[in-house]
């Protein structure tokens, strides 16, 4: 029966109005307080590491993207694909088959 008396007491609040607990209050409100501090920390890391996995995808996209568009552009720019292209546009444009002459003074 002692201990039915005890809970009733705290859910009346009785034992929160003791003394020694009163004492207490600046230790409780500290407690709260850090917990409270320790809840906003682990969820604003766990955001920053939801971030961060984003960004890293983002990137790696990214970078897929690019060495596609490098690879198509090297193969574009091959100087016999520019001739097939020339010659099927219908341009008069014809490949240089006689080497460079170096120009030198004398």
């Amino acid at each position: 029966m002692a201990d039915i008396h005890n809970i009733q007491s705290w859910l009346n609040g009785d034992r929160l109005r003791d003394s020694r607990i009163r004492k207490q209050y600046p230790l409780i409100a500290l407690i709260t307080v850090l917990i409270f501090v320790y809840i906003l920390t682990g969820y604003r890391s766990a955001q920053q590491q939801h971030r961060l996995t984003d960004t890293k995808k983002e990137m790696l996209d990214a970078k897929y993207r690019y060495m596609t568009i490098s690879a198509r552009l090297t193969d574009v720019t091959r100087p016999s694909q520019v001739s097939a292209a020339l010659r099927a546009n219908g341009s008069g444009l014809k490949e240089n088959n006689v080497p460079p002459v170096k120009i030198v003074e004398k």
